[in-house]
């Protein structure tokens, strides 16, 4: 049973978590899975290094000879072959014999530690030892850093570059993940005009649909795009056409409820179920979320903070969830206000900010409203005001959603001790 209207924005998310299906995992090669998100353990094939290896260039030994080796007390010892990283290890090591070893080699048989190139001197076919090397000196055990049968990643974990490595080292060939979504994104409305082509009075470039793209490029995503007017039937062409190529579909305008938002009705006509539309956020209310063909349709406002809010606080944690991620993109930082501002009793309402460090402290000042795509461009952070609170009063510590790192005061907008509030 769907909730259509005037829900909360917790409420939207959590029928939004509820209804939006995980897609299918993947296997994929482990070159190809950073960033993704892994749907299973990845357990270790191999050990590495397989053998125990050299940390150094220098020289394998005995550790028992270098006992009293020092600076003015050098052990001589007879050089009788060289490993190299890869090569063959077929010369053991005996006491009084050394073999010369470069990073990586596997270590001779009879060798026990290795002593590092600046503390020998070379002498005819012998070496010249200035310091002691205990036993297991610049040597890396079989198995050190990845060992065979363990696990490496965690199912759910999010692969970083090192972690594919670190895969790769293991012997991990194809790993089991979440795929990046396909996502499609239509901006609608006969005003808008595409970047690039003639603008005619009254009409508008579709500098919503720019910055949705940069938004998804942002986390290494890509989409399919198209311009649609006003016109159910030419609405209805391109969202089945995308929809047969896509797992997400973002549409920007339109969705309001006058006679010329069509996006709503359309999908509708089209045998979507509604499972909200209109939620209690400013900006960003006439946001919907319908669910086609078993595929998940995010109708956005076409106002730009709007457009911008409603994907960013809930169309991208819809986005993240499906590929399996967490369903949070950005990170919350405490930070002091710099002057006061007011929410509304029934309304969960975002600000755009600058979050900016000053020493050991962060301040969030809020953008002044004017120019909206210039508040929008101008904002690394948002300010979030819950349903139910009345103000932020300033200098009050609150929780700021950062979107980019914050940047380094040029002065101070306010020297006083920032109160807590309990």
């Amino acid at each position: 049973m769907s909730t259509e209207y005037d829900i909360g924005l917790d409420e939207a998310l959590s029928q939004m978590l509820g209804r939006v299906t995980r897609l299918a995992p993947v296997n994929l090669p482990v070159d190809r899975v950073g960033g993704l998100v892994a749907t299973e353990d990845c357990i270790a094939k191999v050990d590495c290094p397989s053998a125990p290896t050299s940390l150094k260039d220098g020289y394998a030994v005995v550790s028992e000879d270098l006992e009293h080796a020092g600076r003015d007390q050098a052990v001589k010892l007879k050089v009788c072959g060289t490993f190299v990283a890869g090569g063959a290890a077929d010369v053991a090591v005996q006491s009084g014999t050394a073999v010369r070893i470069m990073t990586g080699a596997r270590i001779p048989a009879g060798a026990d530690a290795v002593i590092a190139n600046e503390f020998t001197t070379e002498e005819g076919d012998s070496v010249l030892c200035h310091r002691d090397a205990g036993p297991g000196r610049n040597i890396i055990e079989q198995g050190f850093d990845v060992a065979r049968g363990k696990p490496i990643v965690s199912c759910g974990e999010v692969l970083t570059p090192a972690m594919t490595g670190l895969l790769a080292a293991g012997g991990v060939s194809t790993v089991r993940v979440y795929r990046r979504p396909k996502i499609g994104v239509i901006a609608t409305g006969d005003e808008i005009v595409s970047p690039g082509r003639p603008l005619l009075p009254g009409q508008l470039y579709a500098s919503n649909l720019v910055t949705l793209l940069s938004w998804l490029r942002h986390f290494r995503m890509e989409a399919e795009v198209a311009v649609v007017g006003d016109q159910s039937r030419d609405l209805a062409r391109a969202v089945e056409g995308m929809l047969e190529r896509t797992d997400v579909l973002l549409t920007s305008g339109g969705a309001w409820k006058s006679e010329r938002d069509l996006t709503v009705k359309v999908f509708r006509e089209m045998g979507g179920e509604t499972v909200f539309h209109r939620v209690r956020i400013g900006p960003g209310k006439a946001v919907a979320l319908i669910l086609l063909d078993d595929k998940t349709v995010f109708c956005l406002p076409g106002g730009p903070p709007s457009n911008e809010m409603a994907f960013l606080q809930i169309a991208l944690p819809g986005i993240f969830h499906l590929a399996g991620r967490d369903p949070a993109p950005f990170e919350y930082k405490t930070a002091a206000i710099t002057k006061t501002v007011r929410g509304q009793k029934d309304w969960t309402q975002f600000l755009y900010a600058r979050i900016e460090e000053d020493d050991d402290r962060s301040f969030v000042t809020p953008l002044e409203k004017g120019s909206r795509l210039q508040s929008q461009a101008n904002a690394n952070a948002l300010i979030k005001i819950p349903e139910g609170v009345e103000q932020f009063q300033e200098n009050e510590p609150i929780n700021v959603q950062v979107l980019f790192g914050g940047s380094r005061l040029r002065n101070r907008p306010n020297q006083s001790t920032i109160p807590g509030r309990t």
